[in-house]
């Protein structure tokens, strides 16, 4: 595996570098933020909740170009410490809410796994909750931005489940990246299914255009 990045945290932006002013307060001390003002600012939030085939769905950013590098950064380029990211004014929260939850990630390709030293999305996962399932998995490697529509209406074949009976009873939160055809989201929500969870929410960083939901 390649080594990943693992610069230093605590005095700098994870994302541009800038300095990270310390203050000196309650709030600050209980929810230390790893991004400046200036980063944060381009995060477009949208925070939408809404229905996916009659489950709940929360959709957090706008895909915009700012996201896009940023995500491009992370996956692509293998930096690691960006996992602090992309969650990092939903943190305290999330690690409350999402407590008696088990995360059911959506599958990225093992062969890139491989490459860059970490599963992405099970790595932001681990960020908030330690109740973490990575039984979902892609049977063979591919892209979404790569698929023609008619390939991504297939790509229900393309994913796996292993060990389903982990998730009998269990409250499930599927989390994902992006979302755009919803073909993955889709593909996700139908195999997370057929292990009988107790109920089924689904969480995703961000999307294109919330109108292809």
């Amino acid at each position: 595996m390649h080594s990943y990045n693992q610069r230093s945290q605590s005095d700098e932006c994870l994302i541009c570098h800038a300095p990270l002013l310390k203050q000196i307060s309650l709030a600050h001390l209980l929810c230390p933020l790893s991004l400046c003002q200036n980063c944060l600012s381009q995060f477009r939030v949208l925070d939408i909740q809404t229905t996916f085939h009659h489950y709940p769905l929360r959709i957090l950013y706008e895909y915009n170009e700012f996201f896009r590098t940023l995500l491009y950064q992370y996956k692509g380029l293998y930096d690691y410490a960006l996992k602090d990211a992309f969650l990092c004014t939903y943190l305290s929260k999330f690690k409350t809410q999402y407590d008696e939850y088990l995360i059911a990630v959506a599958p990225s390709s093992s062969v890139e796994n491989e490459k860059r030293g970490f599963a992405p999305m099970e790595t932001i996962a681990y960020t908030f909750s330690q109740h973490v399932f990575t039984g979902l998995y892609k049977k063979e490697a591919y892209k979404q931005s790569g698929l023609s529509f008619e390939e991504r209406k297939n790509v229900v074949h393309k994913i796996g489940i292993h060990h389903p009976e982990e998730l009998q009873g269990k409250k499930v939160l599927i989390f994902d990246d992006v979302i755009t055809s919803s073909s993955t989201l889709t593909a996700c929500l139908s195999l997370i299914k057929t292990g009988h969870p107790q109920c089924i929410e689904l969480l995703v960083l961000s999307t294109k255009s919330f109108q292809t939901i």
